[in-house]
């Protein structure tokens, strides 16, 4: 979540360590990107936003359509720390996801003489990096202190290694509230190679020169467009910018901008952003609670880099079965040639909280179906056997329904309800699906329950001691997932 309180003064905008910064912005050109167009691109149906409902109309490189279908990257994943994940990037070439989430309470981290709390942590701007397999593993893990809130982040695959791009220099700021109730914000952007079991400080020799974009700008962070090898850099100066820049060129120190916007009303309390081509996506609502009930004020706005125009803004339902359903974070990443923006919910009430990280796929539909997850397989519990073929399962979308559909078939001695399988992340509903499915006949029962559960489990219902269920098939599988 981002606050945005009053500016402190100047004299608490000095980071630890000497920054890049570019006072005269007079000679920067607004919105001068100039995206690639097509009339035909079978990229996404673009949409002029009215204010009230969005029409079809050209289609701008990059656009997906936010209005769904919805599919899962992760699902309920715990992080190294149990505070709810801020933002996250995804590597270009290993597909590792990495989330950063505020430094939990009770930690003592190298170079501290004792446990801080989370409210010291958060004053400080000190974040904890999970780094997690595509399948959902936490493979490591780094500590920031001294960075921010960890809004948005960028993450590139240079010379061998992930190279994670973040805000830093971080200041206190909150309004209207003690002193320690303050958390921290970036100032600057800095970009440092991800050493797993690390903790660097804002201002080491680890870190790639820090880069303010404007001299006494607060909330700066930044997020990488793989596609169009650019840096995107949001900060605050009066109005809320964003600005893009080469790549290649920022990370040698040239900070040159390309193009800036002034942000749209994202329609409710900013949560992240991404970048995809033509068109800037971002993030905005809270969490569930006392005063935001379900299905909550998420939404996604799409936003025309050439012009600073919202293209669409929809109101997003999906993941309805979550707790907290906080929304957290934007990511883009390209898989075997097709596009998605992906956007995260951190759930789980109280806590710990873990991550679920939803897709929207720039894939064209074929006959009438979007394939959002292909073919899958799906993991057997001990002492369940496949049948012939074992079972997988894939997730499509049938004129705007999202349906799990699975295939294959399970034997074994089933005299009760028993577990058959873990489901990848990618097909784990927030909500239970369940379906009939054939099995054995005995004493003229011929018909089981399958059931994919939110905690990734398949289940195999109506087996007895009385009437075991000795064989199941479940092509014929296929349920309204959500």
């Amino acid at each position: 979540m981002e606050y945005t309180p009053a500016p402190p003064s100047t004299a608490d905008q000095q980071p630890s360590r000497c920054l890049t910064t570019r006072a005269d912005r007079s000679q920067l050109p607004d919105a001068r990107l100039a995206p690639a167009r097509t009339a035909t691109s079978r990229l996404s149906k673009a949409r002029k936003w009215t204010g009230r409902e969005a029409q079809l109309s050209i289609s701008v490189e990059g656009q997906i359509d936010i209005s769904g279908p919805v599919g899962k990257l992760l699902h309920r994943r715990r992080l190294q720390n149990a505070t709810v994940m801020q933002s996250f990037g995804i590597d270009p070439v290993t597909g590792e996801i990495f989330v950063l989430q505020v430094v939990e309470g009770g930690l003592t981290l190298a170079g501290e003489s004792g446990p801080r709390t989370g409210k010291q942590r958060a004053y400080a701007g000190d974040l904890a990096v999970t780094r997690l397999s595509q399948a959902g593993t936490i493979t490591g893990y780094m500590y920031l202190r001294g960075f921010g809130h960890g809004v948005s982040m960028g993450v590139e695959h240079h010379n061998g290694v992930s190279r994670l791009w973040t805000e830093t220099a971080s200041i206190p700021m909150g309004t209207n509230v003690p002193e320690e109730e303050k958390e921290g914000y970036g100032t600057a952007v800095t970009h440092f190679e991800f050493r797993s079991g690390t903790v660097v400080d804002s201002g080491s020799s680890q870190l790639a020169e820090p880069y303010q974009p404007v001299v006494g700008a607060t909330n700066v962070t930044c997020t990488i467009d793989p596609t169009t090898n650019r840096v995107i850099v949001r900060f605050k100066s009066g109005s809320t910018m964003f600005e893009a820049y080469d790549l290649d060129k920022a990370r040698a120190g040239d900070w040159t901008p390309l193009t800036r916007i002034t942000q749209p009303d994202a329609k409710g309390v900013f949560q992240g952003y991404a970048s995809l081509g033509g068109v800037l996506y971002m993030l905005a609502g809270q969490g569930y609670s006392d005063t935001v009930k379900p299905p909550g004020n998420t939404y996604l706005t799409a936003v025309d880099w050439a012009t600073g125009a919202i293209l669409d803004q929809q109101f997003v339902t999906a993941a309805p079965g979550l707790e907290l359903r906080e929304p957290e974070g934007m990511a883009v990443s390209v898989q075997n040639g097709v596009q998605y923006v992906h956007f995260g919910f951190a759930g789980e009430e109280p806590g710990p909280r873990t991550c679920t990280l939803l897709s929207l796929s720039g894939a064209p539909e074929v006959d009438g179906v979007k394939v959002l997850a292909d073919w899958q397989p799906i993991p057997l519990a001990s002492g369940v056997t496949a049948d012939v073929r074992a079972p997988q399962g894939r997730l499509i979308s049938i004129a705007g329904t999202t349906m799990l559909q699975l295939s294959g078939g399970v034997k074994g001695t089933f005299e009760a309800d028993t577990r058959i399988g873990t489901l990848p992340d990618a097909l784990a509903p927030s909500m239970a699906v369940q379906g009939s499915v054939p099995r054995n006949n005995s004493a003229g029962v011929c018909t089981a329950r399958a059931e994919a559960d939110s905690v990734r489990e398949l289940w195999l219902y109506g087996g007895r001691s009385t009437n075991p269920i000795t064989w199941a098939q479940l092509d014929n599988f296929s349920a309204v997932w959500r």
